[in-house]
């Protein structure tokens, strides 16, 4: 009796995305590409350009899927500052969750697509909270270089290896710039960064009280 075969699931766009988002999330995307993608799904390359036009507008949309993974939703009533910790905190634990699907972000070209959707939903966040938008404009730029340093370093194996050197020497070895360096990555110290850039936020708000918060649903 001959075995029955398994029904492959119908190519659809949702389809390719989750398959590419799976084995980029595992193997990184410098290997990936259409030929691997097509023998996951028992395609050829050429049936996934009747959904998208080209690899990098597939690696741009599982970049924004990747994006939407992230707690970035509006909590009705929540303080921009509380919004801030909550935000920037799904960012880290989700790049040092998913190193490879965070390196898309660092492709200028897939990024550029691919985190349309994700800073638009943050920005419109922030400033519906009231925050002003020469504020705003202005705080943005301090928010993204540390965030995208921090979950930059702690996603990289290079991290691991430091962390690893430093260890085997007994931190009472280390040089003082050492120990700053060894201790710039981590919980507390990530905790400090956004606390700096919330006290910076209010400086440049000044005089203004900074009760921005949340609209609550209507």
């Amino acid at each position: 009796m001959s075995e029955k075969k398994e029904q492959r699931r119908p190519l659809s766009r949702e389809l390719i995305i989750a398959t590419a988002y799976r084995m980029i999330d595992t193997n990184g995307y410098k290997s990936f590409n259409l030929r691997a993608l097509g023998a996951e799904l028992g395609v050829t390359a050429m049936a996934f350009y009747s959904h998208f036009s080209s690899n990098i507008e597939l690696l741009a949309a599982v970049c924004s899927e990747f994006m939407d993974t992230m707690d970035t939703d509006p909590v009705p009533g929540e303080r921009w500052d509380g919004t801030l910790f909550r935000t920037m905190g799904s960012i880290r634990r989700e790049a040092i969750a998913h190193p490879h699907l965070f390196t898309l972000l660092f492709d200028e070209e897939i990024a550029s697509e691919g985190l349309k959707r994700h800073t638009e939903k943050i920005v419109t966040l922030h400033l519906e909270q009231g925050i002003p938008f020469e504020v705003f404009s202005k705080a943005w730029a301090i928010i993204d270089a540390f965030l995208t340093g921090f979950a930059l370093h702690e996603s990289t194996t290079a991290r691991e290896e430091l962390s690893l050197k430093a260890s085997s020497k007994g931190s009472h070895q280390l040089a003082a710039w050492q120990e700053i360096y060894f201790s710039a990555y981590n919980d507390k110290s990530f905790v400090n960064g956004i606390q700096i850039i919330a006290e910076g936020i209010k400086s440049i708000a000044a005089p203004d009280p900074c009760e921005w918060y949340t609209p609550d649903k209507t």
